[in-house]
């Protein structure tokens, strides 16, 4: 008798959004009933996005909310459109940007958000940096904390190329709370497009911001090589400029980051990301059945009993004798079963040939470093390209799936 592994995962929670509700026809709706706004919110929704200054893609942006499975709470936008000093409103939102005669950064606060939660705009000093001071009575997230912070900076080049208009202490600060950076950075690093090759300006404007972000233990939210400006017109390459960072006390908050929401019409794409409670973050442990040790389970699986079948059974009554008999014996094979207790820092698309690649990768990196010599360094750059490729079509693999409702390997480092 062969026996297959069943799936461990449970279906997917349906999702309960609280602290904020969704707006339809420009009207902030009630919560539905029964379900009223929870001073400690399990999920938070916040959007990332350059608004290029128009009118056009901030409407395009605020009417896509309504096809969304997780309206926002919070918009953060760069470049935001701007008309005698003045933002545009969006009903259900109130807007929040520094007092300058044209604002670079914007945040758009849902008004059921406001009425549970104390938000309070803080300016840095310099005028492309917003910060949103958001505080309860209670933890937040089921956390120890009462506030966090979100910053929203816009950095453009300045006439010497190694300066921005944000410097990198001003973004990442050493605090003991949580803190999120968004914002459209403009710089172009290794780290978050190994992909692309990158001159020598490149590389000497944005290292000092990812140094620092480094010290101070902030961590990039964004996927490698995940593109978040696609340029219309001429020989601009793809680049990811729209950068997100998550410091230690936050990061175990952050549940997705994704780019789900249609085309605005921008050349930058809308981001999402999602904080959740860490206990939600958690994922259920999962059977090992490739480590199980089926020799001494022969015995009890032979000393199962099967439960008596009902006499002339209809459909129905067939249909669950047969979920009755495979959920016991499920059961009984799990009680000696070793599991695994997956982290946040799970790769749910991992798989051994990406292990491979990954080893291969840095070996031929190491070499190349070692012996510099071109043959080396085109064998590492290969790999490299190969390497992220195949990291992309795994997780793309994964996404369709996922949509199709079929059984998911477990992650290799689960």
């Amino acid at each position: 008798m062969v026996l297959s592994p069943w799936r461990s995962e449970a279906l997917p929670l349906l999702l309960a959004i609280v602290g904020f509700v969704p707006v339809m026809n420009n009207r902030p709706l009630p919560p539905p009933p029964g379900q009223g706004l929870d001073p400690a919110p399990a999920f938070l929704s916040i959007i990332q996005h350059n608004s290029l200054g128009s009118w056009n893609v901030f409407l395009s942006l605020f009417e896509s909310f309504k096809e969304a499975t997780t309206y926002p709470s919070i918009v953060i936008l760069q470049d935001p459109p701007v008309n005698k000093a003045q933002l545009p409103s969006f009903n259900g939102f109130k807007s929040f940007f520094p007092p300058v005669r044209k604002p670079r950064v914007a945040a758009y606060v849902h008004m059921c958000f406001l009425s549970k939660y104390t938000v309070v705009p803080r300016f840095k000093g310099v005028e492309d940096v917003l910060a949103l001071d958001i505080s309860s009575n209670e933890p937040l997230f089921g956390t120890a904390f009462d506030s966090f912070r979100v910053f929203n900076a816009y950095s453009t080049n300045t006439a010497d190329h190694r300066v921005h208009s944000v410097s990198p202490d001003v973004l990442f600060p050493d605090l003991g709370f949580p803190l999120l950076v968004l914002g459209d950075l403009n710089i172009h690093n290794p780290i978050s497009d190994p992909l692309r090759h990158f001159s020598y300006r490149e590389i000497s404007s944005s290292t000092p911001y990812f140094e620092k972000a480094a010290e101070s233990g902030f961590a990039l939210l964004n996927p490698p090589a995940e593109y978040t400006r696609f340029p219309p017109v001429g020989k601009a390459r793809p680049s990811v400029i729209d950068l997100a960072f998550a410091n230690p006390p936050l990061l175990p908050l952050i549940k997705r980051w994704e780019a789900s929401l249609p085309s605005t019409g921008s050349d930058h794409i809308p981001i999402t990301i999602t904080l959740a409670a860490p206990s939600l973050n958690q994922k259920p442990p999962r059977p090992r059945w490739a480590d199980m040790d089926w020799e001494p389970l022969d015995p009890i699986v032979k000393g199962f009993k099967v439960p008596a079948a009902p006499p002339c059974p209809t459909l129905l009554q067939l249909d669950e004798w047969m979920s009755e008999s495979l959920n016991r014996l499920e059961a009984l094979l799990k009680e000696h079963t070793p599991v695994s207790w997956p982290s946040h820092h799970s790769k749910p698309w991992w798989t051994p040939p990406l292990a491979i690649l990954y080893r291969e990768y840095h070996k031929a990196a190491r070499a190349a470093r070692k012996h510099d010599t071109p043959h080396r360094w085109e064998v590492a750059g290969t790999s490299k390209v190969g390497y992220f490729k195949a990291i992309k079509a795994a997780e793309k693999q994964r996404l369709v799936l996922l949509s199709a409702g079929r059984h998911l390997p477990e992650p290799l480092n689960g």
